[in-house]
């Protein structure tokens, strides 16, 4: 979903980052259904193919980490909230 079309405007702040964080779980997921696939082991640059797939769900899943749990949203469990 393009979270600047009419649709995407009209999600709650919960509801787009849910949707952020699915779109990034997808793209872990798929990376790394790509790092098993058999036929890539015969080719030979298969460890920049490997490294490459790594680095993206690394990146992928930094990502999805920044994004707070649901709790987080309402002042709860956020250190700069009570400092």
């Amino acid at each position: 979903m393009d979270l600047k079309s009419d649709k995407g405007k009209a999600l709650s702040k919960q509801e787009a980052l849910n949707e952020i964080k699915m779109f990034l779980q997808e793209q872990i997921d798929l990376a790394h259904r790509k790092t098993m696939v058999e036929e890539n082991f015969n080719n030979g640059s298969w460890a920049f193919h490997q490294a490459y797939l790594l680095g993206m769900q690394k990146a992928f899943t930094k990502l999805y980490n920044l994004i707070p749990d649901q709790g987080d949203y309402n002042g709860r469990n956020n250190k700069r909230n009570t400092e």
